[in-house]
């Protein structure tokens, strides 16, 4: 299927996503300016979290591959 196919999908979707950028992004510079600091410790527990996540995605795609 040529890209040319596809334009008359891609191009409203490209402007729903240009749009939902332009309205999100004043909300998201008020959030980091406004919004709660996490201590280290709980960004030491996130951390751990995401690593866990990480290594136990790992872990499965090794003993589906193996």
């Amino acid at each position: 299927m040529a890209v040319s196919d596809n334009l008359w999908f891609q191009i409203p979707i490209a402007i729903v996503l240009g749009f939902m950028l332009w309205r999100m992004y004043p909300v998201a510079v008020h959030w980091v300016k406004n919004g709660p600091k996490g201590s280290s410790k709980e960004w030491l527990n996130v951390s751990m979290l995401l690593a866990a996540v990480v290594l136990f995605v790992t872990f499965l795609i090794v003993v589906v591959r193996g």
